[in-house]
């Protein structure tokens, strides 16, 4: 994530998302509604703090991850191949959306396995 938020910006994009039930699209526009004066986030990143959150990371810091922000190349085919574990009927997409990992990535790693 390039641009940095703050720490309660990232809570209420968390929130929201949460809200939408994992609808970022949905989420961005109820953001820019509910805080008409703050900067808006692309429905990208939205997808990026839940992941962060959901990995026990905090978004824009590198705590807990690499100093870029972004997980390990062992983590993410981790994270994958747990979520196609819970059910291996979910599409790549839903694996994306799931774990902010991008969908060519997943497809990838499945493409190895």
């Amino acid at each position: 994530m390039p641009r940095q938020y703050t720490a309660k910006e990232y809570a209420n994009m968390h929130y929201i998302y949460g809200e939408f039930r994992g609808n970022a699209n949905a989420a961005a526009a109820l953001y820019r509604e509910r805080y008409p004066n703050a900067r808006h986030p692309d429905y990208r990143v939205f997808i990026r703090v839940h992941g962060c959150y959901s990995e026990g990371r905090l978004p824009g810091s590198g705590v807990g991850g690499t100093s870029s922000g972004r997980i390990a190349r062992l983590d993410v085919e981790e994270a994958v191949l747990e979520e196609i574990e819970n059910d291996p009927s979910t599409s790549t997409r839903t694996i994306a959306r799931r774990t902010g990992i991008g969908k060519s990535t997943v497809h990838d790693i499945l493409k190895k396995k």
